[in-house]
């Protein structure tokens, strides 16, 4: 340990407890304690820093109930191994001798939502609202010692300091600990924070895009962001202008929801985006929220990591959760152009009061937003898979849904085969029934897609939400009109339904559309795999009951017995429900000789 040189002020205006535990999260995440690396002995550190064992003590013992350190019996303390997980390495700075397209200035107007869910939301008995968050993720604690450290008396007398800029170990926290974690490299003068998101994008398209400015903007869109560029009557582009050229010094402003994917064909499109943003001589505004939801796949970096560094700007808010709601906005960009957002920062009444900066320094500081991340991380990807499922299970038919990896929610629409969704109208009545939807509009009209986040509801009651939605859209024929009176044919039962699906393969894609594959096979026994890569498997059993095929998963479908009345015609399986509504197809083939054979060419 002798290139962990630790020093501690003990006349510093903070306790040597807190410094200690300050120098420790500063030591594992620039590396000098490595996962995995083993700590000295409470007596041996507290020797070297000159402080009691004690004071030593209880600082690894913060830094254990945190998951920042783990202890093992009989060998010691060590670096927790999952400390650093998820990180990528920071992108390459590249000097700015020129700024493409120059700092401009326009003016920006502010409109506000024609839809809001009720105040009172914590009341509902099935609030899907993204970004409120219920108690079980507060890390309320934490945010008590960061504030009563901010607070103190030596704190204080800096709120005074009638300083524009922001606060200086804050901004090195930041740009130390939380964006080299996405792979951003920056200085501590390429750092503004603001009070939002949104106040970060008006501030930046105020500076940068004047009234005439050629904007193109990823789809979908969202509404919000539309009218903030209608207003300013700037210049809409058709996405086809990516491949045709852009015309000189386009705005381009990039889709959040594409954060956290990993495919190729991303990557591709994103340096398509750099390429011609440098050659049209303009500016790139890429959100990239950071994730809440702990992902195992590697995701497309943004922008910024990728090499854009000079006209690129990259728009963040940190974590919702961990800000128990709407978290600060974050803009990194080229310092010349922080300086003249920082002017207008003031001009939006966007900047954050020097308090709330300190308590945010501690926080961060102190491992507290790191060790909340990754706590709430993992029960927001539970509850997500949990929502799926539901989705999946009660819905199928009816609609379809998109979310980004990494994100807390699920955009759902209705699917192919239904009418497209009044999404004002059943998030309405839907809160009738006790369940909070959040409606998209567009072009300030409602859109025909809803949200549905987890951040505000717990895990035991996500699936009987689902289930009163589900209750409200089987009133709605338009979205799916076929029921089993309507049908020409009868289902099949006794013998005939035995032969039918004994020995079958299911061919079939899930609500989140994966493909699944169900194998039933002739002793009863059903094989299950979803999945693009065949990571999700299941086993269950079917019967044959009152000329009904039931089924009945070891963990699927709630590992509930299901009866449906099928019918077959041609390739196509129809399964219909109790109630007699369809319930959902597949593709059924046969399997001979391992290779499975369709039932007729259809």
């Amino acid at each position: 340990m002798n290139e962990l040189n630790i020093v501690l002020d003990p006349n510093g205006e903070l306790g040597l407890q807190h410094q200690l535990r300050l120098r420790l999260i500063d030591a594992i995440h620039h590396g000098v304690l490595p996962p995995g690396r083993r700590l000295p002995s409470s007596r041996h550190l507290a020797e070297r820093c000159s402080v009691s064992r004690n004071t030593v003590a209880l600082a690894y013992e913060a830094l254990i109930a945190e998951g920042h350190l783990v202890s093992r019996p009989r060998s010691g303390i060590f670096v927790a191994p999952q400390t650093m997980a998820g990180r990528i390495g920071p992108g390459h700075r590249e000097s700015a001798p020129h700024l493409p397209s120059g700092p401009r200035l326009s003016p920006a107007t502010i409109v506000a939502s024609s839809y809001r869910y009720p105040g009172n939301w914590h009341r509902y008995p099935f609030p899907f609202i993204d970004g409120r968050i219920d108690p079980e993720l507060m890390p309320a604690a934490e945010w008590r010692e960061a504030m009563r450290l901010a607070c103190g008396r030596g704190e204080a007398l800096r709120w005074t300091d009638g300083s524009d800029g922001d606060d200086a170990q804050l901004v090195e926290e930041i740009r130390t600990k939380l964006l080299p974690g996405i792979g951003i490299d920056s200085g501590p003068d390429e750092v503004l924070l603001v009070a939002s998101l949104p106040a970060a994008l008006q501030i930046v398209l105020e500076v940068l895009a004047p009234r005439g400015t050629p904007v193109l903007a990823e789809e979908p869109m969202g509404g919000e962001t539309r009218r903030r560029l209608q207003e300013r009557q700037l210049v809409l582009l058709e996405e086809t202008a990516l491949n045709a050229g852009l015309p000189r010094g386009t705005l381009c402003i990039t889709n959040p929801n594409r954060a956290g994917s990993s495919s190729a064909r991303e990557r591709q499109r994103a340096q398509l985006l750099l390429a011609a943003a440098r050659e049209a001589d303009g500016f790139v505004i890429d959100r990239f929220p950071f994730p809440e939801v702990q992902e195992s796949t590697p995701f497309v970096p943004p922008l910024r990591a990728l090499g854009g560094q000079r006209n690129v700007l990259h728009l963040a808010a940190l974590s919702s959760v961990a800000s128990c709601g709407a978290g600060p906005g974050l803009i990194v960009a080229d310092a010349r152009i922080i300086e003249r957002l920082r002017l207008h920062r003031r001009r939006q009444g966007a900047d954050l009061s020097p308090p709330m900066l300190r308590a945010w320094y501690y926080f961060i500081g102190l491992g507290h937003y790191s060790a909340t991340v990754a706590r709430t991380g993992r029960i927001l990807a539970e509850r997500r898979r949990e929502l799926r499922d539901a989705l999946n299970h009660y819905l199928h038919t009816r609609i379809s849904i998109a979310g980004a990896a990494g994100s807390s929610a699920y955009w759902v629409s209705s699917s192919s085969r239904g009418a497209p969704l009044d999404a004002l109208d059943i998030a309405r009545r839907a809160s009738h029934r006790g369940v909070l939807l959040e409606p998209e509009f567009a072009d300030g009209e409602a859109g025909t897609r809803f949200c549905m986040g987890v951040t505000s509801i717990g895990s035991a009651h996500i699936r009987e939400g689902v289930q009163a939605l589900a209750r409200l859209l089987r009133d709605e024929r338009a979205l799916d009109s076929r029921r089993l009176a309507d049908e020409a044919q009868r289902p099949l039962r006794g013998a005939a339904l035995q032969r039918a699906m004994a020995g079958a393969t299911l061919l079939y894609s899930t609500v989140y559309g994966e493909p699944c594959t169900i194998e039933v096979l002739r002793d009863g026994r059903l094989v299950g795999t979803a999945g693009f890569a065949g990571e999700d498997c299941d086993t269950g059993r079917w019967w044959i009951s009152a000329d009904q095929w039931v089924r009945q998963w070891d963990s699927w479908a709630y590992a509930e017995p299901t009866a449906f009345q099928v019918i077959i015609e041609g390739d196509q399986l129809r399964w219909y429900n109790a109630d007699g509504l369809l319930a959902d197809t597949a593709v059924i083939t046969r399997t001979r000789g391992g290779v499975p054979k369709s039932r007729s060419a259809r």
